[in-house]
């Protein structure tokens, strides 16, 4: 599945995911995402969870168990106002 086209690269914020690969093997869905940037601390987790909702309704449509999702990101980053927060949630300022 691609996600853009070819006028994507000229939005001021073009969408991270780009693609997502997938086909049913042993009988599982597997996704496998291409996102061009993605920021850990507020677009991961909230990307990937809804990557797994998309993944388990298409399996159940289908009619094949939930596989796996691997993602790749060509540029994980954390923002400014973000780095407080991922430090004190892992630990490194009390």
């Amino acid at each position: 599945m691609a996600v853009g086209d070819a006028s994507s690269i000229l939005l001021e914020d073009p969408q991270c995911l780009r693609g997502i690969d997938t086909r049913i093997r042993y009988g599982k869905l597997p996704f496998y995402a291409l996102l061009s940037f993605m920021d850990l601390w507020a677009g991961f987790p909230s990307n990937l969870a809804g990557l797994q909702l998309l993944k388990e309704y298409m399996a159940k449509e289908i009619g094949v168990e939930d596989g796996e999702i691997i993602a790749s990101s060509k540029g994980l980053h954390i923002y400014d106002y973000c780095w407080d927060l991922a430090k004190t949630r892992t630990g490194r300022i009390k």
